[in-house]
């Protein structure tokens, strides 16, 4: 079994305020379809409209923003879960005054250098293979 860690894994900060930490994944466990993660906004920062090929969900843990998928936009808070199709550009602004933090799956996963792209460092796991 392996457990892995938000505080010891691999990730990113971007200056637009975003702090994202890759959980299972093909890069850091056995995983083979889903790409998993916990992601943080901070009040004013904003996870910027873009698109891939996985199907997504995020299911908000804490904070509140507002939420953009295709050509919709809704406030969402703690509790919701938003499904985001194949390839549909999605966005999500922290327009609250604490951080942001949701939990993301996606399948199927992104190839070993998506996830080399998208998280850079790397986690406690891949620094002790």
């Amino acid at each position: 079994m392996r457990i892995l860690k938000e505080g010891t894994a691999s990730g990113y900060t971007r200056e637009e305020g975003i702090s994202s930490y890759l959980l299972a994944s093909p890069r850091t466990s056995n995983a083979e379809y889903p790409t998993t993660s916990v992601v943080e906004i901070r009040p004013g920062g904003e996870h910027r409209t873009h698109s891939y090929a996985p199907e997504q969900i995020c299911y908000i843990l804490e904070g509140s923003g507002l939420m953009t998928v295709a050509h919709e936009s809704t406030h969402v808070g703690p509790g919701d879960c938003i499904f985001i199709p194949l390839e549909a550009t999605h966005g999500l602004r922290n327009d609250g005054e604490v951080i942001l933090k949701y939990f993301s799956a996606a399948a199927p996963s992104f190839d070993r250098r998506q996830l080399e792209r998208f998280w850079p460092l790397k986690s406690e796991v891949e620094t002790k293979v």
